[in-house]
């Protein structure tokens, strides 16, 4: 069976890709899970002081969640599930003990990008291509992901990248703010590898108080809003408008 997520430990970090190459790295329910579970597992190993999360191969992050599987909801049940393991990997992210560096390496939409945005540092690819295209689609962004849209770039420009859903360039999303360097293709795995050895200079103990710290006030609203959006979410997966949409998607795409 395919793994979703792959690890690979080095000396004192680990990167992690996000492994569904032939879906552009999107999510399904079981991805989301094995991701979780990887996180929970990296937690447990004393040498990993540090996270690289980024894509396998060479053209996406992660395009968020896949489309094909929005129209097999059962009920709102399924739908609601769905959407809380969403929240709940962004939250494990941005809540993972140590530093960790994304390396947007292509295109990063929805909640793709949202594991970028719950990570502490961004590095993008000039090659990269981002946006946030749920209200096309009929759906809603995460709330967490909002929220940490709403720290990144301020509330007039997220709610302008939501509503519209236009696609940003690398060179865009970092003049923006969403991202902490930019770099050519060739040169990100070099860059986070640079950023780590930096971290890692750093006393482990007082690394992931200082992020406790940054996290505090975010992560507490973001977690008692967390409902918000799987409510949201669930309730659209049961309009004709919705599968519409997927479906109009899914055949243009195609």
């Amino acid at each position: 069976m395919e793994k979703y997520i792959l690890v690979e430990k080095r000396e004192d970090y680990a990167v992690l890709f996000m492994n569904r190459v032939d879906k552009h790295n999107s999510f399904n329910l079981e991805m989301l899970k094995e991701f979780r579970e990887a996180l929970s597992s990296l937690r447990q190993v004393k040498n990993v002081r540090a996270l690289i999360i980024t894509g396998a191969g060479e053209k996406s992050f992660s395009t968020g969640v896949d489309l094909s599987i929005l129209n097999d909801f059962e009920d709102t049940t399924k739908a609601r599930e769905f959407a809380l393991e969403l929240e709940g990997l962004m939250e494990d992210i941005f809540n993972f003990p140590r530093p960790t560096v994304a390396l947007v390496n292509g295109y990063a939409m929805g909640g793709g990008f949202g594991v970028a945005m719950s990570s502490d540092i961004r590095v993008l690819s000039k090659n990269a291509k981002i946006g946030f295209p749920a209200v096309k689609v009929g759906a809603v962004f995460p709330t967490g992901c909002t929220m940490r849209l709403i720290a990144l770039v301020g509330l007039g420009r997220a709610k302008e990248l939501i509503l519209t859903g236009r696609i940003l360039s690398g060179e865009e999303a970092f003049e923006m703010g969403l991202g902490d360097y930019l770099v050519d293709h060739d040169k990100l795995m070099e860059k986070g590898e640079e950023i780590v050895q930096m971290i890692l200079e750093g006393s482990d103990l007082a690394l992931e108080i200082q992020k406790s710290i940054a996290n505090n006030f975010y992560g507490a609203l973001i977690h008692m809003l967390s409902n918000l959006s799987a409510d949201s979410f669930a309730y659209l997966s049961t309009t004709p408008d919705w599968r519409k949409r997927i479906d109009d998607f899914i055949n243009k795409r195609g």
